[in-house]
């Protein structure tokens, strides 16, 4: 079996690869300048253009599954016509891309963010409608889009199947991701207040494993929600402590405040030129979540069987230790 892989050298990616790799793939990876994610991996590295479908078509030459992980991810109203053209049309790209060159099966990436979150009271499944309120965050509708648009090509004979996970954590994160970013923060005790609020984290290798699940046994047009558990911030520094041994918080605080601290930390980024652990985008994604993300179809069908967080926050820390991202 040969895998075509975009985003390959993303935090997704690069697990996915591996996942690939260790299931007896050779992998086709579409990958741009930084390959970090990569190296030493048995790989196929290509490049193309990721927004034109006529360069990407004889890459996929040949190839059983298109797995497409590339995206543009940012909770914040940022580089918009951007994150259109790269979530939205890129998507379309690919699936056209994949449909000349013939490949039986796609497996696309999507994001929990892509379903509307109201009523956030009620248990989040697949029958949740995708997002379609036009003031939503522009990740959201990007993602809700990119997902219309596939389900449309299966008109033209796409098989594919939709994988939304939760906030995803883990090791094998170079650039950092977001919260590659958080986690590393918090060992190294520059976040030393944490905030009452959580989200549902599950790990990356869990995520990829059920997406190379989703070959054989996931169905044509079915999206499937990858969740794993639900975890407070104040949690989530605990745990962290524990793997670093050592206090990373000194106090939990109330999640309004989170709002005031806002203009500091933007006024944070401008001196350090680093992005800030948090934003007005990132706290709207913790005020307005489910809560309660069953999972009960992707655990019948795919196999989704996330592992406990604890082993997650321990692999991940252990891995950003030893690539130096963590003081000993």
């Amino acid at each position: 079996m040969r895998a075509f892989v975009t985003g390959a050298s993303g935090h997704v990616g690069g697990n996915l690869v591996r996942e690939l790799i260790g299931r007896g793939y050779d992998v086709r990876a579409l990958v741009r300048s930084d390959t970090r994610a990569l190296d030493g991996l048995n790989v196929e590295l290509v490049k193309g253009d990721l927004l034109d479908s006529s360069s990407l078509q004889p890459l996929m030459a040949d190839c059983d599954v298109v797995f497409h992980s590339a995206a543009f991810v940012a909770v914040e109203k940022v580089q918009e016509e951007t994150m259109r053209r790269i979530n939205v049309d890129g998507t379309k790209a690919v699936a056209q891309a994949a449909i000349a060159a013939e490949v039986p099966r796609m497996i696309h990436f999507s994001s929990v963010h892509a379903f509307s979150q109201h009523p956030t009271s009620e248990p989040l499944t697949e029958t949740r409608p995708l997002v379609s309120d036009p003031k939503a965050a522009p990740y959201d509708r990007t993602k809700a889009a990119a997902q219309r648009a596939l389900m449309e090509s299966r008109e033209q004979g796409l098989n594919v199947s939709v994988v939304h996970p939760t906030g995803i954590i883990g090791p094998h994160d170079f650039k950092p991701s977001r919260m590659g970013q958080v986690l590393t923060d918090i060992a190294n005790r520059k976040m030393p207040f944490s905030i009452n609020n959580g989200f549902n984290w599950v790990d990356v290798r869990d995520v990829c494993r059920s997406a190379v699940n989703c070959v054989d046994s996931g169905r044509d047009g079915q999206h499937y929600l990858l969740p794993g558990n639900w975890a407070s911030m104040p949690e989530l520094s605990r745990l962290v402590s524990s793997v670093v041994e050592r206090r990373t918080h000194i106090a939990t605080m109330p999640f309004w405040t989170a709002y005031l601290a806002l203009p500091f930390a933007g006024l944070s980024t401008k001196i350090t030129g680093e992005r800030p652990s948090f934003s007005k985008g990132s706290l709207h994604a913790l005020a307005v979540q489910c809560r309660d993300i069953p999972g009960t179809l992707a655990r019948e069908e795919i196999g989704h069987n996330p592992r406990p967080l604890e082993e997650t926050i321990t692999d991940t820390v252990n891995w950003l230790r030893e690539h130096g991202k963590v003081r000993v």
